[in-house]
């Protein structure tokens, strides 16, 4: 059975604090992940605020829902920002299948269609799961600092974050991407809602100039280029 999340194992447990407890899980885990996504998944949209505020209060009523059912299901949660992270998407694809939305998206696609560089999307290229999982492992495999200067700054040609696609595809969990980064998954989750960082957020995390995160990054595309031709 899978263990549950020990960010979760305060709700096995009930005190005169629990829905204090339960307000800061939500405030400090699960508000930024959903608003990094939502940035994400909501560019181009013309009502881009007035949806993003709805679509979080759905997934946080979700959210609250799910954790009502702690320890009366065998499905335990295992990573909640993993859970949180993939809540978001699906909320955010059954927004999209709406009519209305579906005309702002398709507007957005063909202005973004004009401006787009004639070379595949690196976005598109990562939603292959396949490719995915075997850019994840190579990533691993770096060094540390030139896995942080890649990872921190990890985007597509549009400028969108795509770390976001590990954990949705199931690739990697937001735990498993702190431990790479050599951080505290708690550390982790209060960078998420502003990745991609800049090089000069990434030199100050790694105390090395702005440069060094320039060449860091650079060596370390280098190398995946060479071993994942087509993606890099």
């Amino acid at each position: 059975m899978r263990q549950l999340d020990p960010l979760l194992h305060f709700l096995l447990r009930p005190g005169t604090d629990s829905q204090e407890r339960l307000g800061r899980l939500l405030t400090e885990h699960a508000k930024p992940v959903i608003r990094g996504i939502l940035r994400f998944k909501l560019t181009g949209s013309r009502h881009r605020g007035q949806e993003a505020e709805d679509l979080e209060q759905q997934v946080l009523l979700r959210v609250l829902d799910r954790l009502q059912r702690i320890g009366a299901d065998e499905s335990a949660i295992g990573d909640f920002r993993s859970y949180v992270a993939v809540s978001t998407y699906h909320a955010c694809a059954e927004h999209l299948r709406s009519p209305q939305a579906q005309l702002q998206v398709d507007a957005a696609d063909e202005l973004l269609a004009k401006e787009a560089d004639p070379r595949a999307s690196i976005l598109s290229e990562l939603k292959q799961r396949d490719q995915l999982r075997s850019l994840w492992d190579e990533i691993r495999e770096l060094p540390a600092r030139q896995c942080s200067a890649l990872l921190l700054n990890l985007r597509d040609e549009q400028g969108r974050g795509v770390v976001a696609l590990f954990p949705l595809t199931g690739t990697a969990t937001m735990r498993e991407i702190a431990e790479v980064l050599g951080m505290p998954a708690e550390r982790f989750a209060e960078l998420w809602n502003d990745l991609p960082l800049d090089d000069a957020s990434i030199a100050e995390l790694l105390g090395v100039t702005r440069q060094q995160v320039i060449n860091l990054r650079k060596s370390g595309r280098e190398r995946l280029s060479r071993r994942l031709k087509g993606i890099f």
